[in-house]
């Protein structure tokens, strides 16, 4: 474990700012594609620290990332009770913006993996159309199931590999979104890739984003409750439950090992 990171609930997070996040995907671009290497970034929340508990192979997915960044103001709290104090949320939602900006002033090529049919294009058009992006920029949302069919799939993965991206966000949900890239980053050989969750949904306008107030008062996964009740409700009220178990025993364990 490096010094700017932060052991927590099994997991060594990357305990840096928005911006230094911003800062360390650019140098691992730019290195990566010197040497025609591959990276990922994960951003684990809530749900996703609980199912690397319940899911050894997610776990594996966790360990061999290249970078840990936090999603979710409800882990940033637990950090600071735990005395071992992240610095700030960096959630996939927050950083897929500031990467737009990057790929503007690098001019990286960038792929979208994923979402529903056509909400990539709309992302595209409203960041062309409202910034005055001009990186090369293209979108994929592969068929439902795609990764059952070793056709389909390969068809998919040459999608990538014939555009050659620089960056490729891939927003088909956790944990199908981070298996995608940590079962097939040999093959599609994008020098930084990372799972972005619903962000590409917020930015086409197709889903609405939970109020900033309620961002930063760790309300952001109630706001999705009220507005996907049916959906969430076994997320947040009965896999998520077990995060209250796995906090108490990290408690604990400082207070002993103090």
């Amino acid at each position: 474990m490096t010094t700017n990171q932060v052991k927590l609930f099994d997991i060594n997070f990357d305990n840096l700012t928005m911006l230094e996040a911003i800062n360390r995907i650019e140098d691992t671009v730019e290195i990566n594609k010197k040497n025609n290497q591959c990276s990922y970034v994960v951003t684990p929340n809530v749900d996703h620290i609980v199912n690397t508990y319940k899911n050894e192979k997610f776990k594996q997915v966790y360990d061999n990332a290249d970078l840990i960044l936090v999603d979710g103001m409800p882990i940033v709290q637990a950090s600071r009770v735990l005395k071992s104090e992240l610095k700030e949320k960096v959630s996939g939602s927050d950083l897929t913006p500031e990467l737009f900006k990057l790929a503007q002033k690098k001019q990286y090529k960038v792929f979208i993996f994923g979402s529903r049919e056509g909400v990539a294009d709309l992302a595209i058009q409203k960041i062309q159309k409202d910034f005055n992006y001009d990186f090369p920029i293209k979108g994929f949302s592969p068929p439902f199931g795609f990764e059952k069919d070793p056709i389909v799939l390969q068809e998919c993965i040459q999608k990538v590999v014939d555009y050659q991206p620089d960056m490729l966000l891939v927003s088909l949900g956790s944990p199908k979104g981070e298996f995608f890239i940590y079962n097939h980053l040999s093959e599609l050989k994008v020098p930084v890739s990372l799972q972005i969750g619903a962000s590409i949904d917020f930015i086409a306008g197709t889903v609405k984003r939970a109020p900033v107030w309620m961002q930063k008062s760790s309300l952001e996964w109630f706001y999705r409750f009220v507005k996907e009740p049916k959906r969430m409700f076994r997320r947040y009220f009965i896999n998520d439950s077990l995060f209250f178990k796995i906090f108490i025993q990290e408690y604990v364990a400082k207070k002993r090992g103090n």
